[in-house]
């Protein structure tokens, strides 16, 4: 009923904003860039090379911030031209005081507190897949990728640049090799594009085609190269062979030191003009950062960031549909709980792997000249295998944990007029022997109207999951209507996750069982006015029910302001609302009994300071209330943001969370669900900072604590209307005095990286590691942290060398 009146109360909206709205035209700006006719310009910062005479100038830019459509306070020049193997940009960055550039040292990728100039190619003219190459003064060098909504810096291209200051502010020069580009094979292209610049100092973003925030898409608000003719797509084969070796020292095992010593490679193809394949032969993932692991009380699985370079790199296709996680490829083996069946009294489990045995993953992906987006992803694990011992005898065995298994992600993307997609994504995981295997399925779609002011968007999706005596089948699907351009933005969906349908194989999913009927506006001042640079305020409304068996689930409205002063200071206020008792179905572990969760509320928000001053800081709060004597939560948190001089950067944070007389689950037993009156108490503290000794070499620093205790005080059963009802445990039953738990990690990341050559690295890493979970001590936060420095830890030591092999330079 909700999303009835949601939808009625959407076009009643759009029909009223429609009549006093202000229309939204894109222009096209267009450039015709030159053959190169004398001598290649050197890439050296220094633009009179007398080859750039020849290139006509682009200038006017255009404020994308704070001040939309008004001329760039500073001017800006840009000349383009290109040969058979590149393309060549020069730019020049006129700034009236010099001083006053932005040209701190930052890592690869990495924008920090600099200015910078940005070249943007839309090269299929799709508006929504392209690709980004950004220089700062300093010479630091980003390379992005953009797909519909997102934007990717995990993708590295091999390119030059090379940057100068002078009286007159500064300047840049690219060369672009085609193979960095994708493009259609044809006799004269036509592709999209943009330039940017950003003036750090007074967070101002111009762009030479004018990128008005009010209209929804970046890409499709770039101008038009012509110019570019009978140029052939290069052969695009690269290698980068790896070497590593590692020492490991483990206080808690003996002190034992192991080593080890590695090689292998990846490898990228260029199929035709368009398609990529990228291999990764034997791969080394062993100096990825540490995951931020949590105390998880919560009924679902933590989400963790993806860390490993071949799984962020090139896979935004991949990721269009949210089916693929690719922590799922070499994670935690499927039958782990299998080393932990059917041991004898005198055994224990000694070694349990955390991860399967990776051989290789290959990915191909690319879109044609007709728009269409294939990408082929596959993968291939082998057997993994848990370490028995008997405490007698000492004999070992091993029990599989995980069998040969072997994933593929399938995706066909066809890109519409307006900004529009119809998407279809399939994956599979194929195990040996009696494992089931797993299969999902889903077709995606967004037609917008020619002005990319509305658009209507959804999917349908199933799932099957092949046991040896059954096929498990789900089912999902979405749709929602939006306003996507203009100040006022507006969605309503109604979504349906099938109580048996699951992705979690290659994807990730929390919840299921679930209809969703959801609302959300906003409005958007983006000109600045009064004391404000700009402003925006939100609010959703969601609606759930329970499918089996048919409940009332939650109804929960939220509220969020964003205001950013002149002085750039950004402040956040929200506040949420759930005014009846929710029927939750997640927290019991089981469909067939809830627990009433009672009416709260909450409120919060964040002040963050200008990031382009030496010191700046972010804070953040929230409580929540609830209909529930002595029941609440708070949580604050403070990060100061240091930078000493031009290299030495560091941000210190820390998180204090207290969730005070919190219910939640303990344990079931036999028929019976458990609840526990807990008291939750969490400390993180973390340390991320980074020493630049130029745009080439650089030492970071990743250290965190993390402690969180849960102390329970009083044990309810879960009654057949959701109620709590009292609750004994038996004497003999082992859970009875162990509920409490207290969890500490302790993780350092110290790496070095010298890129000494294009697309080569050398790395050296420090990691340490230190995890205890055990009943709470009566301890405070700083003996807290004293006596976990002091427990058994793994301390490991890295060196990798990579080589970037071009093909071209291998043929002469």
């Amino acid at each position: 009923m909700l999303f009835k009146r949601s939808v009625l109360l959407f076009f009643s909206i759009i029909l009223i904003n429609s009549l006093f709205a202000q229309k939204e035209e894109i222009v096209i700006n267009e450039y015709k860039t030159n053959h190169l006719s004398k001598q290649k310009p050197i890439i050296d910062g220094n633009i009179n090379d007398s080859a750039w005479l020849s290139a006509p100038i682009i200038s006017n830019f255009v404020q994308n911030t704070p001040n939309p459509g008004e001329k760039a306070t500073q001017k800006t020049e840009v000349r383009m031209l290109y040969d058979h193997d590149a393309v060549y940009i020069s730019a020049r960055m006129y700034e009236r005081n010099t001083d006053s550039i932005y040209n701190f040292l930052t890592e690869r990728d990495w924008y920090g507190n600099a200015d910078f100039f940005m070249v943007i190619f839309n090269n299929y003219r799709d508006g929504i897949n392209g690709e980004a190459f950004a220089v700062t003064p300093a010479g630091v060098q980003i390379d992005t990728k953009y797909s519909l909504d997102t934007e990717s810096t995990s993708w590295d291209a091999v390119w030059e640049s090379a940057t100068q200051i002078d009286a007159y502010g500064w300047t840049a020069e690219f060369r672009i090799p085609f193979s960095a580009l994708r493009f259609p094979d044809v006799e004269e292209q036509l592709w999209g594009i943009n330039f940017g610049r950003e003036i750090r100092r007074n967070r101002e973003r111009s762009y030479w085609n004018h990128v008005n925030p009010r209209i929804d898409g970046f890409l499709t608000q770039c101008g038009r190269l012509k110019g570019i003719k009978d140029i052939e797509p290069p052969t695009r084969l690269f290698f980068f062979p790896y070497t590593s070796a590692y020492v490991e020292h483990n206080s808690a095992n003996s002190g034992s030191i192991n080593t080890s010593f590695n090689g292998g490679m990846d490898v990228k193809y260029g199929l035709n003009d368009a398609f990529t394949l990228d291999m990764t032969l034997i791969p080394d993932f062993g100096q990825r950062r540490f995951d931020n692991r949590v105390l998880n009380l919560t009924p679902f699985e933590v989400q963790f960031n993806e860390n490993r370079q071949f799984f962020t790199e090139g896979v935004d296709l991949f990721n269009k549909a949210g089916l693929f996680y690719s922590r799922r490829v070499g994670g935690t083996p499927i039958n782990n709980s299998m080393a932990f069946t059917g041991l004898d009294s005198s055994e224990e489990v000694i070694e349990l792997p955390t991860e399967s045995q990776l051989y290789n993953a290959t990915k191909v992906s690319g879109r044609n000249k007709k728009g269409l987006g294939i990408g082929i992803f596959n993968a291939v694990e082998g057997e993994t295998f848990a370490t028995i011992e008997n405490k007698e005898t000492k004999e070992k065995r091993n029990v599989k944990v995980n069998p040969n298994a072997n994933y593929n992600v399938l995706v066909l993307d066809q890109v519409l007029r307006n900004n529009s997609f119809l998407t279809f994504t399939n994956t599979n995981v194929m195990r040996e022997g009696s494992t089931y295997d797993a299969n999902v399925s889903r077709l995606d779609f967004k037609l917008a109207d020619k002005q990319n002011n509305y658009a209507v968007q959804a999917f349908g999706a199933m799932s099957n999951r092949y046991f040896q005596d059954e096929t498990v089948r789900g089912e999902s699907w979405k749709g929602e209507l939006a306003k996507i351009s203009g100040n006022f933005r507006l969605r309503a969906s109604q979504t349906y996750i099938g109580e048996n349908y699951n992705i979690n194989d290659l994807g990730f999913q929390t919840i299921r069982n679930i209809s969703q009927s959801y609302l959300f506006a906003a409005y958007n001042i983006y000109k600045p006015f009064s004391v404000f640079n700009s402003m925006r305020q939100e609010f959703s409304a969601v609606y759930e029910r329970i499918i089996t068996p048919s409940n009332f689930a939650n109804l929960g409205f939220s509220y969020n302001s964003y205001y950013t002063f002149r002085n750039f200071l950004t402040v956040n206020l929200n506040a949420a609302w759930e005014p009846i008792e929710t029927n939750d179905f997640f927290e019991t572990r089981s469909f067939q009994q809830y627990y009433r969760y009672p009416e709260n509320y909450s409120f919060g928000g964040f002040i963050s300071s200008d990031y382009s001053k030496p010191f700046a800081y972010d804070l953040n709060f929230n409580a929540r209330i609830f209909d529930e004597t002595g029941r609440t939560n708070f949580s604050f948190g403070v990060e100061p943001r240091i930078r000493p001089n031009d290299k030495l950067f560091f941000v210190i944070g820390y998180a204090n969370e207290k969730r005070t007389h919190e219910m939640g689950y303990a344990a079931t037993l036999t028929d019976t669900v458990v609840f526990g009156r807990r008291n939750v108490q969490v400390h993180e503290t973390f340390i991320d900072g980074s020493y630049i000794f130029n745009n080439k070499m650089a030492l970071s620093l990743n250290l965190r604590h993390y402690w969180s205790t849960a102390r329970y005080n009083r044990y309810n059963r879960i009654g057949a209307e959701g109620e709590l009802l009292p609750y004994s445990f038996s004497e003999t039953d082992p859970r009875a005095y162990n509920s409490d738990v207290s969890f500490n990690v302790f993780n350092i990341d110290l790496i070095y990286k010298w890129r000494f050559a294009p697309g080569s690295e050398i790395s050296v890493a420090w990691k340490n590691a230190i995890t205890q979970e055990g009943e709470p001590l009566d301890l405070n936060y700083y003996r807290d942290v004293e006596a976990t420095l002091k427990a058994p830890q793994i301390n490991n030591f890295s060196i990798k060398i990579l080589y970037f092999i071009d093909y071209l330079s291998l043929k002469g």
